[in-house]
């Protein structure tokens, strides 16, 4: 009778809204409850059980804490310690006061040393980071503790959230060592938020290196898996105003942590882009609906005068990561939003100018940078080794051709620039890329045909928002195209060439 005593106490204090919902259930139905709750650390449960007693639990609220707190002071054995620990969870959200407090008795008891660090997790998880516990053996604890940390990063999402703690808590040097710690005892999981680390820009020169460092090896013990196809988003818009700048908003659903019979999540993220192409904010949330989405967040961009925009996932991950590498070129920060939520458009480090070697992701990048500073010589066979292992990256496959046509080969530079535009028909610049080896090569009814591909694209507004010089490329296809067509019917022949042709005037590649 005591647990129906406090929880009578508690209702009548004005307690939460869990309090109340047990005032409505009475006493036989707290206790019937009770044994419910009892029972079902004794036997297996399907998720679809779980998921009706951890309503239970809720609806019990303070009633149902001191069973499952001694449930999880005396467990010795992980599943039933894990189910005290979800139950406890789910109480939370009625009673959270109740549930630290009895969290902290079970710290500061004779409990074991998993009992303990399971209470020091979840409490921490309640925003409690101050408690401590004694432990008879800490070695150990301090190791399983690392353990579960690895446990935790289920997803890109998780490992983005964990760095983004880390960088906020650590200073580098106390962060470094916890990375070494962590290699010991998970080298996947260390591996996975090693490059995570390495991506964050915030961090200082010293700190990235010994990271970089104690990375390179678990990519050979440990390389990272190729990468899934992320599918189409549940929402996905494309937002312009008419001062230039761009609004990208996408959402997926995130299936729950393994294990944690709860609904489903809305990841969410809008990133907003300034006149030149820089990041200047975003917006992440992790939990939302998708009518939220549209009522908060895209509704009032149409409101201030943002008009929409068809876009394409591939689209949408150039044109943010674009704004992402002239952000950090340009020596800005990019918002931990951004960090958390850039992987709902499959953007890894592609923002690092420097990037990991060995990666494929930061080969490329630092092939593109090469490049871009003229040195097509050292770019080559790191384009070549990229694409002989993602033949179908159509950036990839423009960047080889575009360094083809930097050292000359002007044949095999149209190949593959051609084979890019089949990749990705519908970016323009591959086809502005196409005309301007051709051109260089003398083909110039291929150059009117591949300026005939562009302008039919030439509309597209992320090419407007990433290549500052989109105008005045379409004002010369135009011309180009137009010139061509008369210089044809007036000799007669496809490949006639003149000053109204263009001849005299070499188009400039894009990368």
């Amino acid at each position: 009778m005591g647990n129906v005593g406090s929880r009578g106490a508690a209702s009548g204090s004005g307690g939460s809204g869990g309090d109340r919902r047990t005032g409505v259930q009475g006493v036989s139905g707290s206790w019937a409850g009770l044994h419910r709750l009892r029972a079902s650390f004794d036997r297996p449960r399907t998720p679809t059980e779980e998921r009706v007693l951890l309503d239970l639990a809720r609806t019990l609220g303070a009633t149902a804490v001191p069973l499952c707190a001694r449930a999880l002071a005396g467990a010795a054995d992980p599943e039933r310690r894990a189910w005290a620990v979800a139950l406890l969870r789910a109480l939370a959200e009625a009673v959270a006061d109740r549930v630290r407090a009895a969290l902290g008795e079970v710290t500061a008891g004779a409990a074991g040393d998993d009992a303990k660090l399971a209470a020091l997790g979840l409490l921490a998880e309640l925003g409690d980071e101050t408690a401590t516990a004694r432990f008879v053996d800490p070695a150990r604890v301090h190791q399983q503790s690392l353990l579960r940390f690895a446990t935790q990063l289920d997803s890109a999402a998780d490992v983005a959230s964990a760095a983004e703690l880390l960088v906020s808590r650590l200073p580098g040097d106390e962060l470094v060592q916890f990375v070494e710690a962590f290699a010991e005892a998970s080298p996947d999981g260390a591996r996975r938020l090693a490059d995570e680390l390495c991506a964050r820009v915030e961090l200082d020169v010293a700190t990235r290196s010994e990271l970089l460092r104690i990375a390179a090896p678990l990519r050979l013990s440990c390389p990272p898996p190729a990468a899934r196809p992320l599918g189409r988003p549940a929402l996905l818009a494309g937002l312009r105003h008419p001062d230039g700048r761009t609004v990208v908003a996408v959402a997926r659903r995130s299936p729950p942590p393994s294990g944690v019979p709860t609904r489903r999540r809305w990841r969410f993220l809008c990133v907003l882009c300034d006149p030149a192409g820089t990041i200047t904010t975003a917006h992440y949330r992790d939990d939302a609906t998708l009518a939220s989405l549209r009522e908060d967040v895209v509704t009032p961009l149409e409101a201030a005068g943002y008009e929409r925009f068809t876009i394409s996932a591939p689209a949408a991950r150039r044109l943010v990561g674009t704004a992402a590498r002239r952000t950090v070129s340009g020596g800005g920060a990019l918002p931990s939003a951004y960090s958390l939520g850039r992987d709902l458009l499959g953007i890894t480090d592609g923002h690092v100018v420097n990037g990991k070697a060995g990666e494929p992701a930061a080969l490329l990048g630092r092939a593109v940078d090469l490049l871009a500073a003229g040195d097509s010589l050292r770019a080559r066979p790191l384009l070549e080794h990229y694409v002989a292992g993602a033949p179908d990256d159509a950036e990839a496959v423009s960047s080889l051709g575009l360094c083809l046509l930097a050292q000359g080969e002007l044949a095999a530079a149209l190949r593959q620039l051609e084979r890019a535009a089949r990749l990705e028909p519908a970016w323009p610049l591959h086809h502005w890329n196409v005309a301007a080896a051709a051109h260089r090569a003398g083909e110039l009814r291929a150059c009117a045909r591949a300026l005939r591909e562009f302008l039919a694209r030439a509309d597209d507004p992320v090419a407007a928002s990433i290549d500052p010089g989109h105008g005045r490329r379409v004002s010369i296809a135009r011309r180009f195209v137009a010139d061509h067509a008369r210089l044809e019917r007036a000799a007669d022949g496809p490949g006639a060439s003149g000053p109204g042709g263009g001849g005299d005037a070499p188009l400039t590649p894009l990368a």
